[in-house]
């Protein structure tokens, strides 16, 4: 069956699920969240890889009961046309690029919540954990399988200000069971809003990798961030800036001391925006920065070729200069709801050596219908020099039907 025979049959089964099951009550909330996706990557060195996929999560959070709260949800990843011709990470075809979406079904969430006042709340269990913007400590969903935590979360708020502890006992990678690794990690994170235009925080990670053969990952970081916005006449203007330091810690083998700045600055008006992103993440030319417990997918291109297992940049680090132009708009109405389309061009190279590693463009198409579906095209093409350290050259394509309540 074609790609797109499969993605409209997903999209039956999606439309055929009783709705009406799903609905807020006085015994708790029922949610659904369906995702089928084509992709299509080829890489140099690797045989081309096709994939169609279809993830389904489930799950139930109960009502408020004298502040405790529940939550449970399981995740189901078939593959709609086999995994006899692409990398899944479980079936063993190494010969054939890496599409990272094997066939699974586990158990994605189960958390307790308790709120002692409206001050401090403690949630136990396995959950979602997302922190500043995700780039160390994050619950990375762009894989079918979302990781999640188990971990031990303590948050305070009072006004402005905000502070979060996590003792953090393992990382649910994926596809399934078999990526997870063991965590004897501490995190640190308090933040606070000084004004529309300026938001502050500070962290500190001391994350340990316990899992055999993962040790290397290991790390203390500690930095800070700014973001915020403003309005001036018919434009807002964002940005947000992050520094941050980097040591070897716990489990490490080797010892580093590397760093990483983050800047993105955009303008928009109406549906149009433009942004400039610059990236300075150090290697020493044995190690690059880690960041195991963080997102990967986007951090530096779509085509995640600086980026993966829980690493960024390469052992001599990377600098990314990019700039994206994007137009959206939205209906109240219609069978139509939004359209947004967007390209980003990124100028890589080596942060020790200065050396050129390439350049890659990215692209995306994405519409919104009624009723929470969702139908986008996205795109990454990245282009190296084809001397190490840069990366083997890489094409990938996705066509991606969701859904959710």
């Amino acid at each position: 069956m074609k790609p797109q025979h499969l993605l409209l049959a997903s999209a039956g089964l999606m439309m055929a699920f009783p709705a009406a099951t799903l609905a807020d009550g006085e015994n708790g909330t029922v949610f659904l969240d369906m995702r089928a996706r084509y992709e299509n990557a080829d890489q140099d060195g690797k045989l081309g890889a096709d994939a169609t996929t279809l993830r389904t999560r489930l799950g139930w959070r109960s009502p408020d009961w004298n502040g405790f709260t529940f939550l449970g949800e399981v995740e189901n990843v078939v593959a709609l046309d086999g995994d006899d011709d692409y990398n899944s990470g479980l079936n063993g075809l190494s010969q054939y690029t890496s599409i990272s979406d094997g066939a699974f079904t586990e158990l994605n969430r189960l958390q307790a919540s308790y709120a002692f006042n409206e001050h401090v709340s403690v949630t136990v269990g396995r959950q979602y954990l997302d922190l500043d913007d995700g780039r160390f400590v994050a619950s990375a969903g762009h894989r079918q399988d979302k990781n999640s935590h188990d971990a031990l979360r303590v948050d305070y708020t009072r006004g402005d200000w905000r502070a979060t502890y996590v003792y953090h006992d393992q990382i649910n990678r994926g596809p399934g069971d078999d990526s997870n690794w063991d965590s004897d990690s501490h995190l640190f994170n308090v933040r606070y809003a000084v004004a529309p235009a300026l938001t502050v925080s500070g962290f500190l990670y001391l994350i340990d990798i316990t899992e055999p053969g993962r040790g290397e990952r290991s790390n203390q970081t500690w930095g800070g961030r700014m973001n915020g916005g403003i309005e001036h006449g018919d434009y807002e203007i964002d940005y947000a800036v992050m520094f941050s330091r980097q040591q070897d810690y716990g489990s490490a083998t080797t010892d580093f001391d590397l760093g990483l700045i983050s800047t993105d600055f955009s303008v928009s008006r109406g549906g149009a925006e433009f942004a400039v992103g610059y990236d300075i993440v150090e290697g020493n030319g044995s190690t690059g920065v880690s960041n195991p417990l963080g997102k990967n997918h986007g951090v530096l291109g779509w085509a995640d070729a600086f980026s993966g297992g829980g690493r960024q940049g390469t052992v001599d680090g990377v600098e990314d200069f990019n700039v994206m132009a994007s137009y959206g708009l939205g209906w109240e109405s219609g069978w139509l709801r939004g359209l947004e389309t967007g390209v980003r061009y990124h100028d890589f190279s080596s942060e020790r050596l200065g050396d050129d590693l390439g350049e890659e463009w990215d692209a995306f198409i994405t519409a919104e219908f009624p009723g929470g579906f969702e139908l986008s095209w996205q795109f990454a093409d990245y282009d190296g020099p084809d001397v190490a350290p840069a990366p083997a050259d890489r094409v990938k394509n996705w066509i991606i039907l969701s859904y959710s309540r």
